[in-house]
C-alpha cells in the first residue's frame, strides 16, 4: 500500500503539471475500446451467466479490436510520444526537485527509444495475454452453464488480470533503470530484478489492486451508463480512470525504483 499512497499523491500533487501528457493517449485509448462488447459482459455478469463468444471476449479485451482498431493504433503512437517525455519530468522532479518543463521535450531523444521498445514488448504480451484469457472465459461458457458458468468465468478473469500483474510487476523497474543507469537492456533488467528482490510483493500489490480497480469503475460505468443508453458519460468516465491509471504507473515505476536504490527524492522535500 506504501508505494500505492505514494504514487496517488505525486499525481493528485502534480496533476496541473503532467494531466496534458496523458490526455492524448486517454482519449484515443477510450475511443478504441468496443463498449457493445463490454455491455455484453455487464449483462451477462447481472443476469448470472457468462454466455460469450470468444469473439467478443477478445474485442472486450484487446487494444486493437476489430470495430476500431484505428483508435488504438493511435492511441499506441501518442503513448509511445508522450510516455518519454512524461517520465523525463517525473524523473527530474524526484532527482533535482524541479518541475520545469525546460528541457523536458529534448529528452524524447534520449528516452525514445528504450521507452518504444519496452512498450512494443508489454503491448504484444498484453495482447498474448487477451488470446488467452478469451479463449480460457470462452471455455467455460462451453462446459458450464448457469451459475457455475459466471463463477468460473469471474475466478478465471481475476486470475488471469493476477497473472498479467505479476508479469507487469516483475519488469515495472526496467524502464527507469534503463533511463537512469544507461545500462544495455539486459544489464537494467537484472539490475531492475536485483533491486525488487525484497520488495516483489509490494510492487505487485501497487500493480494488481488499481489494475483490479480499474477495471471494475469501467464496468460498472459501461452497466449504469448503458442502462441509460448514454454514451458519452461513459467515454469520459473511461477516459478519466485510464488518464488516472497512466499517470499513476508511471509515476509508480520511479517512486519504486527511487525507494528500492535508496535514492532521496528532491520532490518531497519542503521548499521555501
Amino acid at each position: 500500500m506504501k508505494y500505492i499512497g505514494s504514487a496517488f499523491r505525486y499525481v493528485f500533487k502534480n496533476f496541473i503539471f503532467i494531466f496534458l501528457f496523458a490526455l492524448l493517449p486517454s482519449y484515443f485509448f477510450a475511443a478504441s475500446l468496443d463498449l457493445n462488447a463490454l455491455g455484453s459482459i455487464v449483462d451477462n455478469i447481472l443476469h448470472g451467466r457468462a454466455e460469450l463468444s470468444f469473439s467478443q471476449l477478445f474485442s472486450a479485451f484487446s487494444l486493437f479490436n476489430a470495430a476500431r482498431w484505428q483508435f488504438g493504433l493511435v492511441s499506441f503512437a501518442l503513448t509511445a510520444i508522450f510516455m518519454p517525455m512524461l517520465l523525463a519530468f517525473v524523473e527530474k522532479h524526484m532527482r533535482i526537485g524541479s518541475r520545469s518543463l525546460r528541457g523536458v521535450a529534448k529528452r524524447i531523444n534520449y528516452n525514445f527509444v528504450s521507452t518504444f521498445i519496452l512498450i512494443v514488448l508489454a503491448v504484444g504480451v498484453y495482447e498474448l495475454w487477451a488470446v488467452l484469457a478469451s479463449g480460457l472465459i470462452y471455455a467455460c461458457s462451453l462446459i458450464l452453464d448457469g451459475i457455475a458458468q459466471l463463477i468460473a468465468a469471474l475466478l478465471l478473469a481475476f486470475g488471469m488480470m493476477a497473472l498479467l500483474s505479476y508479469i507487469a510487476s516483475i519488469f515495472m523497474l526496467w524502464l527507469p533503470c534503463l533511463h537512469i543507469t544507461g545500462y544495455s537492456f539486459l544489464d537494467a533488467l537484472v539490475f531492475s530484478n536485483q533491486l525488487s528482490a525484497d520488495r516483489k510483493g509490494k510492487i505487485y500489490l501497487s500493480v494488481f489492486l488499481p489494475f483490479v480497480a480499474g477495471v471494475a469503475l469501467v464496468l460498472a460505468a459501461v452497466g449504469v451508463c448503458g442502462a441509460y443508453k448514454t454514451v458519452v458519460p461513459v467515454f469520459v468516465i473511461i477516459e478519466l480512470i485510464y488518464l488516472l491509471l497512466f499517470l499513476y504507473f508511471n509515476v509508480l515505476m520511479y517512486a519504486a525504483y527511487f525507494d528500492a536504490a535508496g535514492e532521496e527524492r528532491e520532490d518531497l522535500k519542503k521548499r521555501f
